[in-house]
């Protein structure tokens, strides 16, 4: 129990890594990942959301770096509703392809996932008969890679028009976030900018605290509640 714990925390590392990096930019004003892709994508509006879309598909493919960070750089590429609206689609490239590999490559890779995420395994166990649930719930984790998740729930033959729906439902509060955050960027102080911070900040603590009550749940408590709901 006590190693688990441990090993969820430890996965929360890449999301408190990415906020401390955003930060010494800000400081030091050097070149970071985002600002690679801010500097090099075109300034035609439909040729930098090709260019996004395509670091997307990538990332899918390659894992290069966190999607929190294209998440930022769209924000600041473009206005709110149309970052967000790219994002998006970006997501949904990433999670459409994720899928698919998983899916065919079967129970070799969902062995592989359980293994090194035990919170695959245990929402499994107890919502094997609501996949809608555990898609948009397995979202809202921070300190699951959003790739691994489809993997998994691919591999798992989760129904694919009710993944899609709930797992973009479960990471648009977190897509919007960042978007925000990444509009506000160059300009730390305003409002904006240390509130997408806190709000991403306590929604990836409550993921984890949601996760952790929900893993201690009993299977009695399980079975309690299917009889009296």
């Amino acid at each position: 129990m006590k190693k688990n714990k441990w090993l969820s925390m430890i996965n929360l590392l890449p999301f408190t890594l990415c906020i401390i990096l955003i930060l010494c930019y800000l400081i030091s004003n050097k070149e970071t990942a985002i600002q690679t892709i801010i500097n090099y994508t075109p300034e035609t509006p439909w040729l930098a959301a090709f260019i996004i879309l395509l670091l997307y598909l990538l990332k899918s493919l390659l894992v290069i770096f966190p999607i929190l960070i294209l998440e930022i750089a769209s924000g600041h590429l473009f206005s709110t509703i149309p970052a967000i609206i790219i994002n998006s689609i970006g997501i949904l490239i990433g999670y459409i392809l994720c899928y698919w590999i998983g899916h065919f490559s079967g129970k070799k890779t969902l062995d592989k996932l359980t293994r090194k995420y035990p919170a695959f395994q245990t929402i499994l166990q107890k919502q094997n008969s609501n996949s809608f649930f555990m898609c948009f719930f397995l979202r809202t984790l921070f300190f699951l890679p959003g790739d691994a998740v489809s993997m998994y729930l691919g591999a798992a033959k989760t129904p694919f028009g009710r993944y899609l729906l709930a797992s973009t439902l479960g990471s648009l509060p977190s897509t919007i976030l960042a978007t925000l955050f990444g509009a506000s960027i160059t300009d730390p102080s305003s409002p904006m900018f240390w509130i997408s911070i806190l709000l991403m900040t306590l929604f990836a603590g409550s993921s984890f605290l949601v996760y952790y009550v929900y893993k201690r749940k009993s299977p009695e408590d399980d079975a309690q509640c299917k009889t009296t709901c």
